[in-house]
């Protein structure tokens, strides 16, 4: 249920804005009665911070399948960050990513899922096995590719965006 709940709030967040969510609009969005909602998330802003709580994990779930799938355990946290951001993997979640972001401009604390995981991801940046200003440099690079895709910022595309990609691979391993 409580992931019925979250899709019907990213559907709306999605379609209407962060503006236009409110406990009534996910409730009919859902197909539940606005009290059955209330006994998952009581109130909108418990709502936005599961929605941001979820992609965090999903996002850390992406990291650790991309870890274990590496065959060289130096700089496979780095490269698995990496992974999770180099392309927009959910294109269809665009309208939610940026109506989310616009809601933490107005209250600060719907990040917060985000800043304690990317407090543990710099930890593990910096315990990866390879230089850990390599490694920062890396999640910069990245976090400024995804942001920059985010805010329809200006931005390397196709073969210039493939070569940044495969550089900041190969200073993963050392190359």
């Amino acid at each position: 249920m409580r992931d019925r709940l979250l899709n019907a709030a990213e559907q709306v967040v999605g379609r209407d804005g962060v503006a236009n969510l409110t406990l009534e609009a996910v409730a009919n969005e859902a197909g539940v009665s606005k009290g059955g909602l209330l006994y998952h998330f009581p109130t909108k802003s418990a709502l936005i911070t599961a929605i941001v709580e979820r992609m965090a994990v999903q996002c850390e779930g992406d990291q650790e399948r991309a870890v274990a799938a590496d065959p060289c355990p130096t700089g496979a946290f780095t490269r698995a960050y990496l992974a999770a951001r180099a392309e927009p993997r959910e294109p269809h979640k665009r309208p939610v990513h940026t109506a989310l972001l616009a809601a933490a401009g107005t209250d600060p604390q719907y990040l917060d899922p985000f800043r304690k995981r990317f407090l543990e991801w710099q930890a593990r940046l910096a315990s990866d096995g390879i230089a850990p200003e390599v490694a920062t440099i890396v999640r910069l690079a990245l976090d400024g590719l995804a942001l920059g895709r985010l805010l329809d910022l200006p931005g390397p595309e196709g073969e210039l965006r493939r070569k940044v990609i495969e550089k900041l691979i190969s200073m993963t391993r050392g190359e």
